[in-house]
């Protein structure tokens, strides 16, 4: 006897998902889907981002880094609340603007397949091979610094993702200031000491210094960081690189900025991941 039932998988499993909504004007026509929040029967519960930096800078090209910032917060609220909860629903946003939509169910063999999927019914930028977890690129410097600090952020908390290596406009620069990571609650920026070429970190570390000071100064942010950071990391802990830490510290203190000594690329993204919730 034939069926207009399709068969299931008796290996899958049952996961509701949701698209995260975003409305850029909150009570305007125009809406996109900035990430999918889903949980299984098992308990099994998360919150994948849709939205990169490159495609929030070309949607949103003056305003890439606040929606960013609010993407981001609004999905680390309905990360907590998806794995505290039952189901789905009772999520209150943070926003104005910023919504969960109707939820669905669909039957995957990995949890973790749901959000391909997902993405590819709902929104524009579910692309394949989004999901499968390829290989981030390294820094290419041996040992603890051999992962760049924001590939390690994204495997660590996916959610925060536009929020890594943002870019942000402030007035009375000619230029987009690029920071390894920008939110509501951080602004940080990464660099690594090296005794072989101390000049140019110097240089390096006291640029990452003077563009987190404009955040302090800036008289136009939506979005103001309550934290602003250098971490700091060295290649090798002579006397030298030691001592240009402690001399960083004391030119951070000057511009409202704290310098967080970290020993390796993973310390550095551990550090961001805490402070950024």
């Amino acid at each position: 006897m034939t069926t207009v039932f399709p068969a299931i998988d008796p290996t899958a499993m049952p996961v509701a998902w949701a698209p995260l909504i975003v409305r850029p004007i909150a009570q305007g026509p125009e809406r996109f889907v900035a990430a999918i929040a889903a949980r299984s029967q098992s308990g099994e519960a998360g919150c994948y981002p849709l939205m990169d930096g490159r495609r929030m800078r070309a949607l949103f090209p003056e305003s890439a880094n606040t929606v960013g910032a609010i993407v981001d917060a609004s999905m680390a609220s309905l990360r907590r609340h998806v794995s505290s909860q039952v189901g789905l629903d009772g999520w209150s946003s943070p926003f104005e603007g910023v919504s969960l939509g109707s939820p669905s169910m669909t039957y995957v063999r990995r949890f973790r397949d749901v959000y391909g999927f997902a993405a590819r019914a709902c929104s524009a930028f579910g692309d394949t091979g989004q999901f499968d977890g390829s290989a981030s690129q390294q820094s290419g410097e041996p040992g603890p610094w051999e992962d760049s600090v924001p590939d390690l952020l994204k495997r660590i908390d996916p959610s925060l993702a536009n929020s890594i290596n943002a870019q942000l406009a402030l007035a009375g620069t000619r230029h987009t200031i690029t920071f390894t990571f920008y939110g509501v609650n951080l602004a940080a920026n990464f660099v690594l000491l090296s005794s072989r070429r101390m000049a140019a970190s110097l240089r390096e570390a006291r640029a990452h210094l003077w563009n987190l000071s404009l955040v302090a100064e800036a008289p136009d942010l939506l979005i103001r960081p309550e934290r602003l950071e250098l971490l700091a990391g060295v290649t090798d802990e002579g006397p030298r690189t030691l001592g240009v830490i402690e001399e960083l510290a004391f030119e951070a203190r000057c511009r409202h900025v704290d310098v967080i000594p970290v020993d390796s690329s993973e310390h550095a993204a551990q550090q961001i991941v805490a402070r950024a919730a």
